[in-house]
């Protein structure tokens, strides 16, 4: 990966206007305090933010709220922050205003912001706030194959943003995220199909930035959830994002149209594995924050999934007839409407 550069108040504002997003806008919704108070290590940390951030370790902060789309992970270094993923269009603008007081950025003086994002694929709940985030981020990245699909999406994006206002009221009643929903909705009319898209392609494994004294690594195993997943490995802090590849305690989504594979899966996880020890912490792209015991039951549930399938097939069984079936290693999930979709995949990827 090249060095991100230093972005200029000019550009920013430049930058900013061709989103639709203002700094006049940005700087008068209510700020994240950045003050810190020293409490006990088994004291409660209280959330972070317009969004409440969760803080995994200092400087390491995430939030994994299944309603605002898949879990991001924001890495602070002094002045620079590293945002992993961006949510739902309605969300950008707060993960930006989040992500501007935790390295003490000025939005409506300081002369730059150094953020750098990185998407773990192209699925829209992951890449909603990239119209927000990418035109004034110092570096943004995707893997090659996530570059064109987000391109693809962006009157998805479009109708996302528009849509955000009456989805937070509905949904959230929350004051401090309407004014972001708003100016979302807003910026929308002034998006392009490239508005979205990261600027740098990520084409292979193990490469390496570096965040002031945090080293982030970005790997890819071939297809999975997608052609396009990365996982982020912080290996000094111990922390592994999965993205997709892993679904904690709900169905995963199975997407064709990506060429996703479950036996490409399995793989991606079990190299994955291997990027952690017992006390690794797991950020999956869905679900709960744990340990890699996460990623030993996705892969299991993939390895028996691909067993019982294959063996209704051998029966005789129709596409149909396995999409309605259930199995004990089943029970409990969550996202139960797109067990359906996953069964019709595995079936015709198995059936070649």
């Amino acid at each position: 990966m090249s060095t991100p550069k230093p972005i200029t108040r000019r550009s920013f504002l430049n930058q900013t206007a061709l989103s639709g997003l203002s700094l006049a806008a940005i700087s008068a919704f209510p700020a994240a305090s950045l003050a810190r108070v020293l409490q006990p290590s088994d004291a409660p940390v209280p959330p972070i933010g317009v969004l409440g951030w969760q803080t995994l370790q200092p400087g390491i902060l995430a939030i994994a709220d299944q309603s605002m789309g898949g879990n991001t992970m924001l890495v602070v270094a002094k002045d620079k922050a590293l945002l992993i993923d961006t949510k739902f269009p309605h969300l950008g603008g707060a993960i930006l205003r989040d992500a501007a007081d935790q390295i003490g950025a000025d939005t409506t003086s300081n002369d730059s912001i150094e953020l750098t994002l990185i998407n773990t694929h192209h699925h829209g709940d992951h890449t909603g706030g990239n119209a927000i985030i990418v035109p004034i981020a110092s570096a943004s990245y995707a893997h090659a194959n996530a570059l064109p699909r987000i391109k693809a999406q962006h009157e998805r994006y479009v109708q996302g943003a528009k849509g955000g206002p009456s989805q937070i009221a509905r949904e959230r009643d929350d004051d401090k995220l309407m004014p972001f929903a708003k100016a979302a909705a807003e910026a929308s009319a002034s998006w392009t199909d490239i508005t979205a898209v990261p600027k740098i392609a990520i084409s292979g494994s193990g490469n390496t930035l570096r965040l002031g004294d945090v080293v982030v690594k970005t790997l890819h195993f071939g297809t999975g959830h997608t052609d396009n997943d990365l996982v982020i490995h912080l290996p000094e802090q111990n922390i592994v994002h999965t993205g997709d590849l892993v679904f904690n305690g709900l169905f995963p989504f199975f997407d064709p149209d990506a060429n996703a594979t479950a036996r490409g899966w399995i793989e991606s996880l079990k190299q994955t594995r291997k990027l952690c020890n017992a006390e690794t912490k797991v950020i999956p792209g869905h679900g709960p924050i744990a340990g890699p015991e996460i990623i030993d039951a996705q892969i299991a549930f993939f390895e028996q999934l691909v067993a019982r399938v294959q063996e209704q097939i051998e029966a005789g069984k129709t596409r149909e007839e396995i999409a309605e079936m259930s199995w004990d290693f089943m029970n409990g999930l969550g996202f139960e409407q797109i067990k359906g979709r996953l069964l019709n995949g595995v079936y015709d990827e198995l059936k070649g």
